[in-house]
């Protein structure tokens, strides 16, 4: 059995909403749907700039295998507003930042298979100019623990700049039972750490290039 078989699979798998008070469970892109509009972003997102560091700290004891979950909601600014960052509110939900979801995915346990600890974006584009490096972190070194970057479609090209980085409702990143245990943090209870630098200008209106070039190709005719 192919261990990467069913990763096509979970994107119709529902998560919890992260906003305190709310029940609701929705798959990834319903959910994002459901924050920005059933919550104010100021309650539900984390405004991050461009090359800002961000950890997120998981209880490992609260993840439930064959199910998804949030690891955090971000209000991504880029670099342009990044120094002059304002309060989040509904008139910058969608005109200054792009929103995404960081998703966690844990495999139900398997015969043969070790679990697997799925990373992945959830945003409204599919941006090629935005990008994620998304990492573990061991113990209290704080030390990148390196996962493992698989397409979500064998139809998409590699991106060229880089085996790490990640890219919303394009790729995942992913670590095995054996990585988490290891390199999780031990005390009162086990947690995982994961670090997110987000990379790029959010353009939510985003166009390839080619596509682009045609439809301005077409305006002059």
């Amino acid at each position: 059995m192919n261990a990467f078989a069913h990763l096509d699979l979970f994107d119709g798998i529902p998560a919890k909403c992260p906003v305190k008070g709310c029940h609701s469970q929705l798959t990834p892109q319903e959910l994002l749907a459901h924050l920005l509009m059933r919550h104010r972003p100021e309650d539900s997102m984390l405004e991050i700039g461009a090359e800002w560091h961000t950890v997120y700290d998981l209880d490992l004891a609260k993840l439930t295998p064959g199910c998804n979950h949030v690891v955090g909601v971000i209000a991504y600014a880029g670099s342009n507003n990044a120094s002059r960052s304002r309060p989040i509110g509904p008139e910058l939900q969608l005109v200054h930042h792009l929103p995404i979801i960081l998703m966690l995915y844990v495999s139900p346990p398997a015969p043969n298979l070790e679990q697997m600890y799925v990373l992945y974006l959830i945003s409204p584009v599919a941006s090629r100019k935005v990008s994620a490096h998304v990492s573990l972190l061991h113990g209290p070194e704080g030390r990148e623990v390196r996962g493992l970057r698989c397409l979500r479609n064998f139809l998409d090209a590699p991106l060229q700049d880089s085996e790490e980085l990640l890219h919303s409702n394009m790729d995942y990143l992913i670590y095995t039972a054996t990585d988490v245990w290891e390199h999780c943090t031990t005390g009162d209870r086990c947690k995982l750490q994961f670090k997110v630098v987000l990379h790029g200008e959010p353009d939510l209106f985003e166009v390839e290039d080619d596509q682009q070039e045609e439809t301005l190709w077409q305006a002059t005719q």
